[in-house]
């Protein structure tokens, strides 16, 4: 059974009545303390049915449980009396605009703005071909992501349209047109649509901030990034407490994105390795590196992290080596674990975005011979039925020989 499941099941025998586990956010209406001991106890369970070994820590709590959400999403649905904006896989709602308890209350005026903006006759064009609406950063550095499904003339002066009056209301500091043909779920976190691509600036600039560990860095539109920045400091020093001392070891990052964990759980490192499938989120820890002069101790690699790839493309480190894992949603490809373990890490982190690939990422180390030596919640999706969970992998201790 899925955590999830099990999570609604437990608060129906609580008396709590909550929304369908496909509602984006089914927790949103509890009191947070209740939401977390909820969490705690449905994750106990989850534990127990999937027969996983250890037990979890407490699960850490959001320091901003509500109003958190630093990317948003709304599907585009043109009407008779003007556009809705909707959850993804949620039927239109009555309201023209979807609410949410976990949205950046600037994230909610930026869609209600686009929704009467796209009601206007001269904006249909480009209503007419929307999918999503995408919304990313924080207040004074939002960047607009509209997903349309056709590219041309008309539709790119209607967007023109609706920039100019963006910059003119001062509700967003960036525009950005996405062509998607398929029409598919893209969100910036899954696996991007394959064939004819193109992404168009229609102003500000292409890349949004953020700071952790007294940093800044800087991410292009379509990198992945967390979605709640207040959880940023915890999910690095809890990584940090992980993955031990780091001075005169090497950092493997994988998963790097624009550099996040390696440049900052990874400064007292000799050496750090980033890679990551995206070559924008390269070319970002790059650029991230040399601007907190980190270059000289730093090497980041674009390529599809696979068996293949882990066995070819990364050399055996001369100082001992350490592993973070930071794997999309879905998991890890076959192999990736097996690969790690065959380097003979000192430590292992791996962060599990979906909970329900726990079961199967934990058999993979077992076969590769590490063990589980500590699991660590956060709750980084306050309000929804999920967890970010840390999980310490050791050598698997060998029976003495009878």
């Amino acid at each position: 059974m899925s955590f999830a499941r099990i999570l609604i099941e437990m608060a129906g025998r609580q008396g709590r009545s909550l929304p369908p586990e496909t509602h984006p956010e089914p927790l949103a209406t509890l009191d947070y303390l209740d939401e977390l001991a909820l969490k705690r106890e449905a994750l106990a369970a989850f534990w127990r049915a999937a027969d996983l070994p250890g037990r979890p820590d407490p699960v850490l709590p959001a320091p901003q449980p509500r109003r958190y959400r630093t990317t948003t999403k709304r599907r585009v649905v043109p009407g008779p009396r003007g556009v809705t904006l909707a959850f993804p896989g949620a039927p239109a709602a009555r309201q023209r605009l979807a609410p949410s308890a976990l949205d950046l209350p600037e994230h909610v005026a930026l869609y209600e703005f686009l929704i009467e903006e796209l009601s206007r006759p001269a904006a249909r064009p480009l209503a007419a071909v929307l999918s999503w609406a995408i919304v990313r950063g924080a207040a004074g550095r939002l960047a607009l992501v509209l997903n349309v499904r056709r590219l041309d003339a008309p539709i790119v002066r209607s967007a023109k349209r609706l920039s100019e009056a963006l910059q003119e209301a001062a509700c967003a500091q960036a525009g950005f047109l996405y062509l998607d043909p398929s029409d598919s779920g893209y969100y910036l976190e899954a696996r991007r649509p394959t064939g004819t691509v193109a992404f168009k600036r229609l102003f500000g600039p292409d890349w949004l901030p953020v700071e952790a560990q007294g940093m800044r860095l800087r991410f292009p539109v379509t990198v992945f990034s967390q979605v709640n920045g207040a959880m940023l400091e915890t999910m690095i020093t809890t990584a940090l407490s992980l993955l031990g001392p780091l001075a005169g070891r090497t950092l493997l990052d994988l998963y790097c994105g624009y550099g996040l964990f390696s440049l900052t759980a990874g400064r007292e490192a000799a050496h750090v390795t980033g890679v990551d499938t995206d070559g924008p989120a390269i070319e970002a820890a790059r650029a991230n590196a040399v601007h907190c002069g980190a270059a000289n101790r730093t090497r980041f690699v674009a390529g599809r992290i696979d068996a293949d790839f882990l066995a070819a493309r990364l050399r055996r480190p001369a100082a001992p080596e350490v592993v973070l894992l930071d794997p999309p949603r879905q998991g890890t490809y076959p192999g990736v674990v097996a690969a790690v373990a065959a380097r003979q890490p000192a430590h292992v982190v791996h962060i599990c975005c979906g909970t329900e690939e726990i079961p199967r990422e934990v058999a993979a180390w077992s076969a590769a011979g590490r063990a589980v030596q500590r699991v660590v919640p956060l709750d980084l999706f306050a309000g929804t039925a999920n967890l970010e969970t840390m999980l310490l992998l050791s050598r698997a201790e060998r029976a003495a020989p009878s």
